[in-house]
């Protein structure tokens, strides 16, 4: 198969619906938490002729969500494809993609990031019990970079840079080796800090 400007993805299951319970396979139902249930990510079949990604058939293209759950990208029941806009990321479901060696390489001026979790302080009372323990909040306005764009590579921003970004702009998503993280557009990125 040949693409021109976008990539063909081979996606065979959509959600995550199953689970092993020891020697037992049961299965979820994905509308509940659905965007949790996803499956972001598929095999390259194709990769744009006319754009140079680096990308091959075979590595594994990480994908914004709505690149499966669109019927007008759909190919067959396990082949779909996926929009590249490398000039506008907000147009593109192309997020980033896999090599064979594990390289991860950003698409279309996306950036995965990882939350950073503070912990609140314990209460105490005055006679030294802790009363009650603090717990982990997740910051929504930082993260740290887990794999920059090559923009973001020029300005020296590397893997654990901390970034701050604008509110609403993060958004959770599972890649191919179970990892959580979030992924945002460089423009969404306010500062650096060092």
């Amino acid at each position: 198969m040949n693409s021109l400007k976008h990539f063909v993805v081979k996606v065979p299951k959509r959600y995550n619906d199953t689970m092993q319970l020891g020697d037992t396979e049961i299965y979820l139902d994905s509308k509940w938490n659905e965007f949790d249930h996803r499956i972001s990510y598929g095999e390259i079949v194709a990769a744009p002729s006319l754009v140079d990604t680096g990308a091959e058939p075979g590595d594994t293209l990480i994908f914004h969500h709505h690149t499966t759950q669109n019927k007008a990208l759909q190919l067959d029941e396990e082949t779909f494809i996926c929009v590249l806009d490398q000039e506008n990321p907000r147009g593109s479901h192309a997020i980033a993609y896999r090599k064979k060696d594990g390289t991860l390489v950003m698409l279309s001026g996306w950036v995965f990031v990882t939350p950073i979790e503070e912990k609140e302080e314990d209460v105490v009372s005055e006679g030294g019990i802790i009363v009650e323990l603090g717990v982990n909040k997740v910051r929504k306005d930082i993260a740290e970079v887990y794999t920059p764009h090559q923009e973001l590579e020029a300005q020296g921003v590397t893997k654990g840079s901390v970034i701050g970004f604008s509110k609403h702009s993060d958004y959770k998503i599972k890649l191919d080796d179970d990892t959580i993280v979030y992924r945002m557009r460089v423009d969404d990125i306010d500062y650096v800090q060092s």
